[in-house]
């Protein structure tokens, strides 16, 4: 029922709409010299980075099979010149 109370010991807020930012951590893959690269062509965002002259009009992979993965490949489409998605395990999770 509207509006939402949210209380803390300091303070009650009343509010139309709640937004829960859980927060992500990013998957290592634990390839040689991965930290050395991380933030310099190695990137767990493609929302954050995917438009970075690094990637733009170049060929770019995205490892994993899950919904995730796969949104991020999708977006990279608009900037890179080619996407590959490399599933490690038997089959895709991502939902149809």
């Amino acid at each position: 029922q509207r509006p939402f109370v949210v209380q803390s010991d300091e303070m009650t807020v009343k509010t139309n709409s709640i937004i829960l930012a859980t927060g992500a951590t990013a998957k290592r893959l634990g390839i040689p010299r991965e930290d050395e690269f991380w933030s310099r062509g190695i990137s767990a965002c493609a929302i954050c980075d995917g438009a970075s002259p690094i990637f733009k009009n170049k060929p770019v992979a995205v490892v994993g099979g899950g919904d995730t993965a796969v949104e991020e490949a999708i977006y990279l489409t608009k900037y890179a010149s080619h996407v590959h998605l490399i599933v490690r395990s038997a089959a895709m999770k991502a939902s149809k």
